[in-house]
């Protein structure tokens, strides 16, 4: 079974690496020829697809998709609906 800790572990996961990407291209804004910034961003960016798609193969989407013709991301349960919740 998984548990609302898995659930909120996963997210921040996914809140870190998403975090850790802005960051770096931010920084590319300014140092566009900076190899270690391009590196950071490469690694976080694989870090926060990954994280991403383990929470959504547990929870279901974070987000609404682009290009769809049906809304399934509102099949999840909303924070207020999951027992336990906080």
């Amino acid at each position: 079974m998984i548990n609302n800790n898995t659930r909120e572990r996963l997210m921040k996961a996914y809140q870190a690496y998403s975090f850790a990407v802005y960051d770096a291209l931010l920084y590319l804004d300014a140092y566009p020829n900076s190899k270690e910034a391009l590196d950071s961003y490469n690694k976080y960016q694989k870090l926060s697809q990954r994280a991403k798609a383990e929470y959504e193969s547990k929870f279901g989407p974070i987000t609404a998709p682009n290009d769809t013709n049906s809304w399934q991301w509102t099949d999840s349960p909303w924070p207020w609906h999951i027992e336990g919740g906080k």
